[in-house]
């Protein structure tokens, strides 16, 4: 409240701009997480209509990722040549439409093309939605800006089974897809609504040399600058450290339950009830995490603290059998420490990418997440399998001593 009027009226103004901006971008997040999790839902019916098995349907969804995983570092270059507002447009509108189709496919082969492209349009939105919020919030909010678009996120992946099983139970498995994929159009009428004020984070342009100059060095090619940006030391142990964390939340949501099960004859209720409090809690940790990454500059310690405290929780878990409370308290601990290091690890990321470079190295970087969730359930899955659950939280707990090896690692390494 102090200050000139007009001085606490742009700081209004601009808090009002940061607001607009932050919502029309997540809401392009929550798309790209509702949009990778519509067949799922729908796969009884869709082994009806096309004949096919549940390996099968599997595979649409791997095509669905591969192509998110493979094209999303190219596309975070492009971002960084034309600017993000286009690309992030023209992603919407492939995987919206692409999702739409699915529901008129007539052959299997048709839904693995679709999904091929929806994939495709799905890779655009962290190297894009990263180099929007990185130009567009102001300094001193971008925590929260991080962490609300994380959160949204969540809320997608959430929400798409609910909704898929709702209209087809109303309109049927086609009108159900047709329908969410053109409300995906909705999130483009709200980027344009917001088309002036999102700002680019493109590249600067080459500095012209004097050809007379035979001393002057030539500039670097742009892509070979690009590549050497993201394929730097530091860069490829952030790419270690967000796949590191993917496998941990990945064994989290995927393993526990049953390990918890296997290892100390845990209620099956009461372990998956444990898992909802660790998810919930690391939704609401996401919000808490951005509060934190604004208020202390200090991100690195902040994750610090959670891996060794994750680490830790993820022993206790392995050796002793815990009460219902306890257990629940818990999970509910490690599940807001998890979450609230995902703003400082986008913000540490953030403070490390050079200016014109946010969408090439955000598009690399963020892949380590689907790496990480590929990897995860190879070992956990095996060692349930060879009798081993106690194994599952000693490699949790490896998981979270990786993390914080990485992070040192890199900091060591940007340092040099």
């Amino acid at each position: 409240g102090r200050g000139p009027p007009f001085l606490r009226w742009s700081r209004d103004a601009r808090r009002a701009d940061d607001i607009r901006l932050v919502t029309g971008v997540s809401a392009a997040h929550f798309v790209s997480h509702y949009y990778i999790l519509v067949l799922p839902p729908l796969f009884i019916h869709l082994r009806e209509a096309f004949n096919v098995s549940y390996a099968e349907l599997g595979v649409a969804l791997a095509v669905m990722s591969l192509a998110s995983a493979l094209l999303q570092v190219p596309i975070g270059f492009m971002v960084d040549r034309i600017g993000a507002r286009v690309v992030l447009l023209t992603g919407l509108c492939v995987v919206s439409l692409a999702t739409a189709l699915m529901g008129l496919c007539t052959t299997y082969w048709q839904l693995l093309v679709l999904s091929f492209v929806a994939g495709a349009g799905n890779a655009v939105f962290h190297p894009t939605d990263y180099a929007i919020l990185n130009s567009s919030i102001s300094q001193h909010r971008m925590g929260r800006a991080f962490s609300i678009h994380t959160f949204t996120g969540h809320i997608g992946s959430a929400a798409a089974p609910v909704v898929m099983i709702a209209l087809t139970q109303a309109f049927g498995w086609r009108t159900a897809l047709v329908v969410v994929g053109l409300a995906g159009l909705l999130a483009m009428v709200l980027v344009i609504s917001q088309w002036g004020a999102l700002r680019e984070d493109v590249a600067a342009p080459a500095p012209r040399t004097d050809a007379k100059d035979k001393s002057a060095q030539p500039p670097a090619a742009p892509l070979a600058s690009s590549l050497a940006i993201v394929f730097s030391p530091p860069m490829l142990m952030f790419f270690v450290f967000f796949t590191v964390l993917s496998m941990m939340q990945t064994g989290m949501q995927a393993f526990v339950a049953t390990a918890l099960v296997a290892l100390h004859d845990t209620p099956l209720t009461l372990a998956n009830f444990a898992l909802s409090a660790y998810l919930f809690a690391s939704a609401a940790g996401v919000l808490i995490g951005g509060e934190i990454s604004d208020r202390w500059e200090r991100h690195d310690l902040v994750a610090a603290v959670v891996f060794i405290g994750s680490g830790a929780v993820a022993l206790a878990l392995a050796w002793f059998s815990l009460g219902a409370a306890m257990l629940i308290g818990l999970m509910i601990l490690i599940g807001l420490g998890q979450g609230a290091t995902r703003p400082a690890r986008d913000m540490m990321l953030r403070a490390a990418t050079p200016k014109g470079a946010t969408g090439g190295v955000f598009g690399f970087v963020t892949s380590g997440i689907a790496v990480g969730s590929a990897l995860a359930p190879i070992p956990l899955g095996w060692l349930l399998d060879i009798g081993k659950p106690v194994w599952v939280f000693y490699l949790l707990a490896i998981f979270m001593a990786l993390a914080l090896a990485s992070m040192l690692g890199q900091r060591a390494l940007a340092r040099a």
